[in-house]
């Protein structure tokens, strides 16, 4: 349970942020969510825009490194994030739930290419603002805490060796499409993903300063949140509302 001696911040005057971020593999997901829950917060995964995008494109036929193409698209994206702490996350793309679609390996090689380009990225982290507005939650993903949400109050990093990254996303792949690409082959196209992330120009995978890192490879999620609640000094609360819509118009 969180401190009780952090009761003081029932009355922050500002919405509270905590960020995580890290490579693929090292549990970013699996901890927000439990983190979110257990402190009545609600959930972004800003990955999720990226492939919402990436989905989008792949279904008109826009090559992932058009970013011409790509800009306008990024701009109107009408998208909805549904967070429960029972049912999950839920993904809805113009009203429709995408939320399987954007987890196959072609729409997150697609996802990787599109958040490469600058001009897409500063589009949707306009957008990832708007759909977090003034809630208090757990957001996670690769540049939260150095450029989403660089002033949020809490910033974790998580890591983890290579071959428990890779396992880990075999499983996840698993357990989502039952065929999986083998450990090997994921470990290699983990760390082709970890250097494009790492050498882009625009929100670069960095820890982002004064964040706590964790390395996840010896824990299980459990643990990694009540590390992470060591560090934080939060209430419990109730959840906000479940989803917040964001589209051209969204203030």
């Amino acid at each position: 349970m969180p401190s009780a001696n952090a009761k003081s911040l029932r009355t922050r005057r500002h919405p509270l942020i905590i960020t995580i971020d890290g490579p693929a593999g090292v549990g970013k997901s699996t901890v927000a969510k439990l983190l979110a829950t257990q402190l009545g917060l609600q959930y972004l995964d800003t990955g999720a825009t990226y492939r919402a995008l990436a989905y989008t494109a792949l279904m008109r036929g826009i090559d992932p490194s058009d970013e011409r193409h790509l800009v306008p698209l990024a701009r109107s994206l009408q998208l909805t994030l549904h967070w429960s702490a029972t049912k999950g996350l839920a993904v809805m793309l113009n009203g429709r739930d995408v939320s399987r679609q954007i987890r196959t390996e072609q729409v997150t090689e697609a996802a990787a290419i599109v958040a490469h380009h600058p001009r897409v990225r500063a589009a949707l982290v306009r957008l990832q603002r708007r759909l977090a507005g003034d809630r208090y939650l757990v957001v996670e993903g690769r540049d939260t805490g150095s450029v989403v949400f660089p002033h949020a109050p809490y910033k974790f990093f998580l890591t983890a060796n290579a071959t428990v990254r890779a396992t880990r996303r075999h499983m996840e792949l698993a357990q989502l499409h039952g065929r999986t690409p083998s450990v090997t082959v994921i470990a290699k196209q983990l760390r082709e993903r970890d250097q494009r992330d790492r050498i882009r120009k625009a929100g670069p995978l960095v820890k982002p300063p004064g964040a706590v890192a964790v390395d996840t490879s010896r824990m299980q999620a459990a643990e990694v949140v009540q590390q992470m609640l060591q560090h934080l000094a939060l209430p419990a609360r109730r959840p906000s509302r479940q989803g917040r819509t964001c589209g051209p118009d969204c203030q």
